[in-house]
């Protein structure tokens, strides 16, 4: 009877060790530089496309596929790390929020005026 209660126990602490690490604190995941590249990148385009950061409007103008080449070409992106930088994104909601907030604040940096 000894050998099904250690069993047991293995058993029970596999499936509960996941659950006690997976409710350990966090840290806050930081941008990292490609994230913060890609929010460079996506402030310019919006601004070129005539968004606004005091009203918030939608975009005005979409861009002709030269404009967006030179965007790319200024920011030194190519497409292949916008597609993968947008599967990352689409995986992890939390990640594209910081994002948001970071091309937010290069916006509104970029459209007040100096002090």
């Amino acid at each position: 009877m000894k050998p099904y209660r250690s069993l047991f126990v293995f058993i029970l602490v596999l499936f509960l060790l996941p659950l006690m690490t997976g409710c350990a604190e966090k840290k806050p995941q930081e941008l990292e530089a490609d994230d913060i590249h890609f929010a460079e990148f996506y402030s310019d385009y919006l601004l070129l496309s005539g968004v606004s950061a005091r009203t918030g409007e939608e975009l005005k103008a979409d861009l002709d596929s030269g404009t967006l080449a030179s965007l790319l070409s200024r920011h030194n992106l190519s497409v292949e790390l916008l597609l993968k930088k947008s599967e990352a994104y689409q995986a992890d909601p939390m990640l594209w929020q910081k994002v948001l907030v970071r091309v937010r604040e290069n916006i509104r940096n970029r459209q007040s005026p100096p002090k």
